[in-house]
């Protein structure tokens, strides 16, 4: 048999973990809870796409943008580069780039993405 004393602690007990539990989706809204935002990929910008030049090696290449996000083995003429940036603030704003290398015997062939305009010299289409 259960004393009243303990009926009423595990009465007080269910309360507050039901009062909790009601609060949880109130809690994510709060200012004071701080929230990073998401970063993935490799950072590049539109400097360093202009700084890119037909024919550059890949070691080149590596210098000026970092390492490619995606090398896949089964392409090994092809680099992409991708950069997101997922906000869970509103200080941040939502950012999405992406590039891609397209590399020939001779090195840097062709450059298509964010940033690679139709007047770049390593389009595609001045090719």
């Amino acid at each position: 048999m259960i004393s009243v004393y303990t009926a009423k602690r595990i009465a007080a007990a269910l309360l507050v973990s039901a009062a909790l539990a009601g609060c949880a989706s109130t809690v994510e809204n709060l200012p004071i809870l701080y929230k990073p935002e998401i970063r993935q990929g490799t950072l590049f910008d539109k400097a360093d796409v202009d700084e890119l030049q037909a024919g550059m090696t890949r070691r080149q290449v590596r210098f000026v943008l970092g390492p490619p996000t995606i090398e896949d083995p089964f392409t090994d003429n092809r680099w992409d580069y991708v950069y997101e940036v997922e906000p869970r603030s509103a200080d941040v704003e939502a950012i999405s780039r992406r590039l891609t290398l397209i590399f020939d015997g001779g090195g840097l062939a062709t450059a298509s993405g964010d940033f690679v305009d139709a007047d770049h010299p390593l389009a595609a289409t001045n090719r």
